[in-house]
């Protein structure tokens, strides 16, 4: 079914169903992809908080990469540490959260699921991470301004890799 016949049953089912029925569903592995994708963004909001709250944690206090004070090759480097920290949590909250709300596991070993979500989410990260410090040193921007161009970059790789690569569907 193309994308956007898909997208339009979706949004019929929205409109047609009541609260109880969209929970419901929303609750269920195997839904609507697009009620799959709302599900995998809200994974993706937790995991997003969870890698602010520790990279403002190591940003502020252990690598300083928020103050404007600071040399932008500093604030760069420091952000790139904080992330790469960062990062660990968020990506064990993300794999907790896919497993248990999102996606099927068992195309793989539980151990090779967690591998393989882990590389991608290392290369999507990767991707992002070079994004942001670069926009930093380079241009001179923001370092919340970089952030978010990092989460971005990040979140368009990793729904369709993990949907067909790592988890069942």
């Amino acid at each position: 079914m193309p994308l956007i016949d898909q997208l339009g049953a979706a949004w019929r089912f929205i409109r047609t169903s009541d609260t109880r029925t969209i929970l419901d569903r929303l609750r269920e592995r195997d839904t609507h992809p697009a009620l799959q994708f709302i599900k995998y963004g809200f994974c993706g909001l937790g995991a997003f908080i969870a890698h602010q709250v520790v990279w403002i944690t190591f940003a502020t206090w252990v690598f300083p990469a928020l103050s404007p004070d600071l040399p932008d090759e500093t604030r760069a480097i420091n952000s790139t540490i904080s992330n790469a920290i960062a990062f660990l949590f968020s990506n064990a909250f993300a794999y907790m959260t896919n497993v248990l709300w999102v996606f099927t596991p068992g195309r793989h070993s539980r151990l090779w699921e967690f591998v393989y979500f882990t590389l991608i989410s290392s290369i999507s990260f990767a991707g992002g991470l070079a994004a942001g410090p670069a926009l930093i040193a380079l241009l001179g921007i923001n370092s919340f301004i970089a952030q978010f161009t990092m989460a971005f970059t990040s979140a368009l790789i990793n729904f369709i890799c993990r949907k067909f690569f790592v988890f069942k569907g």
